[in-house]
Parts: C-alpha cells; structure tokens; sequence
C-alpha cells in the first residue's frame, strides 16, 4: 500500500515522522523538502507526481503540508486515495473564524517584513514566535539561522488556491491534539465538508509523536 506522509514547516523527509519511519510499510514514503522553504502550490505538483509514479495512494500531511495534499486531491482525486491531516492549517477553508482570523491577523505583518534585511534572524524569529504564541526557539546560532532562513521564505497558509468547495474530493480524516483553537475551527471546517475529526487529547501539535497516531492512521486505511 502506497502512503505519502507529507511534513509540515519544521523537519522534513523522514526526520519529520520518527515513530512512522521507525515501523515504515515497504511503501511507504516521506516527501523530503526541495529548495530553502515549503511552497503549498509547488509541492502539490510533487505530491501528484509521486502517486501517479506509483498507480496512487493515501496521504497523510501535518499542519502547513496540509495544503498540498488537498490541493492534490482537489486537482486529481484519481491519486489520492484518501486524505489524513493531522493539525492541519488549511486556513483558507475555516476564514471567519474567529482564532483564525486573528492567527491571520497577526502573522501577515510577519510575513510582510520576511523580506526585510534590515530585521535581523533573531528578531525576525521573536516576531514569528510570538505571532504564534510560542516561545522563541533556544537553537544554537547556526541552526537559529537555517530554522529562520525557511520560515522567511515561506509562503503563508492562505491565499494558496484551496477551493471552497462543499464537499471534500476524497475521504478524509483529521486529527487534532484538542488545544488550540486555530486547529479545532480548521478541523470544524473541514468537518462540515465531509471529514471525520478525531481528537487525540493532549498530542500537541505533533500529533505524529503521539503513539496512539499509528492506529488511528492504520485503522482509517482499514475502513
């Protein structure tokens, strides 16, 4: 069985799915990253190539690589067997929701200094830490440096094309952790096209450490 797991902004490839690589199915495979940063549009591209290489597949996506698997199934739901996004930041599909539009609200002044020389790696990453409500990452210098280089070139998760359609193209679960409110209305979104939400109370974002995700995700292939 064909499954393509799909990272989010962080790690990518196989280090950005541990415990799944750990136990991989012969066909499994993890999309590794192409250029400095993710690009939603682009990877969808990607994500469609390697599905028709292999006759299709199941897609499992975290957070922002969750766009290009939907993207994917809303351009060719022949490939995509069916969908799995965990935490996903589908935003364009949950606009007007209230923790959505201020998530919205408060990285697009973010985004619109990425590329602004003059806003050194450092406060770049306080800006965006603290836009997202988490605290500034404790890296050592160099990694600070590479860690902030992508997220400066990153497209952000809206206005990627997703279309708001009533139903989704293909079955599909989602999965959140059950703490923060941008991913539950993205979720309720994604619900009231047709999805399935599990919650897995207590995951965090990285819902894929929690090792309860292995049998949700295995289970879904079942049904």
């Amino acid at each position: 069985m064909t499954v393509l797991f799909v990272h989010g902004a962080g790690s990518a490839g196989a280090a950005a799915w541990p415990h799944q690589a750990a136990v991989a199915d012969p066909g499994w495979q993890f999309l590794t990253r192409v250029g400095v940063a993710d690009d939603a549009v682009r990877d969808c591209g990607r994500v469609l190539d390697l599905l028709r290489a292999r006759g299709g597949g199941h897609v499992v996506a975290s957070s922002y690589g969750a766009n290009a698997a939907l993207l994917a199934a809303q351009h060719e739901p022949g490939a995509v067997r069916s969908l799995v996004l965990l935490e996903p930041a589908c935003f364009d599909l949950a606009r007007g929701m209230p923790a959505v539009e201020e998530h919205v609200a408060a990285m697009t002044p973010v985004f619109a200094v990425a590329d602004d020389v003059s806003v050194p790696d450092t406060e770049f990453s306080r800006l965006f830490a603290a836009a997202t409500g988490m605290p500034p990452p404790d890296l050592p210098e160099d990694e600070l440096r590479e860690a902030t280089r992508r997220l400066r070139a990153i497209r952000p998760p809206w206005g990627l094309g997703l279309r708001d359609d009533l139903r989704l193209p293909v079955r599909t679960l989602v999965v959140t952790g059950g703490e923060r409110p941008l991913y539950e209305e993205t979720a309720e979104a994604l619900v009231l096209r047709g999805a399935r939400h599990v919650t897995l109370q207590g995951a965090g974002h990285r819902v894929q450490d929690d090792p309860r995700v292995l049998d949700v995700l295995r289970q879904h292939w079942a049904d």
